[in-house]
């Protein structure tokens, strides 16, 4: 599903990303893990081309998304990130209804069949396990929610334009252990249907969720193996030192 080749990536003088390559099934769970600063989030949002957004950033590889390369002059970058979804940090809501939230991908895709539009949001709630606390909700403000229940809302809004891959940069950070656990048991079931790739800072959370492990440090990829062979025997002694808390 998702291949990169000898990825170099460079903000400005700074290279930020050294060398990577690496293999990405479908329908799997692929987990990041490092030391802050280490370029797993800096890797994720190449996926969706998002660094392009920043100026003077540069990439040297291939990043191959089925079997095309996503940096290639004939992609199109709106199509490449409506089936790439992302669900950042913190919850960020748009300041308009929980309906609206799921609708708005829809909308903007042109669709205006107002009965297909209230089925794909309702199917899309339920796929992240949030209808049965907002179906009477639907039409207040997203910003009523819980922290929680915002970042669901977040994960159905990206499923609304049904992509292949859904990208997440620490999607849990900011909530509580509850809160977390539903993340988490919805990525579970999510994994069925999409492909997953999640940045965290919680080698526990990288060990529950994912199918493979990938572990960087500055820059580099030090290892990249199934997960529950890098967290009981990984290769490199850095990836030990890392997981067992000596460092990071």
């Amino acid at each position: 599903m998702i291949v990169t080749k000898n990825i170099n990536f460079y903000y400005g003088d700074f290279q930020a990303l050294k060398n990577i390559t690496m293999s990405m099934d479908a329908n799997t769970v692929t987990a990041f893990i490092g030391p802050s600063g280490c370029g797993k989030s800096t890797f994720l949002r190449l996926f969706n081309r998002m660094n392009d957004l920043i100026d003077g950033t540069r990439l040297e590889g291939e990043c191959l998304i089925k079997g095309k390369n996503i940096y290639d002059k004939s992609i199109n970058i709106d199509a490449l990130r409506k089936d790439i979804g992302m669900v950042f940090q913190k919850p960020n809501p748009f300041p308009k209804s929980v309906f609206e939230n799921v609708a708005y991908g829809l909308r903007v895709n042109g669709i205006k069949d107002k009965k297909f539009i209230a089925d794909k949001v309702e199917e899309t709630l339920k796929a992240a396990a949030l209808f049965e606390e907002v179906k009477d909700k639907l039409h207040k403000s997203a910003f009523e929610l819980s922290g929680g229940q915002q970042q669901r809302l977040c994960i159905a809004r990206a499923l609304a334009v049904e992509p292949s891959i859904l990208l997440m940069d620490e999607p849990a950070s900011a909530l509580d252990p509850i809160s977390t656990a539903k993340i988490e048991e919805l990525i579970h079931e999510l994994k069925k249907k999409y492909t997953i790739v999640i940045v965290t800072h919680n080698m526990q959370q990288a060990a529950r969720v994912s199918d493979k492990t990938g572990f960087f440090m500055l820059g580099e990829l030090i290892e990249y193996s199934d997960t529950k062979k890098m967290f009981l025997n990984p290769d490199k002694e850095t990836t030990q030192n890392y997981i067992t808390g000596r460092f990071g």
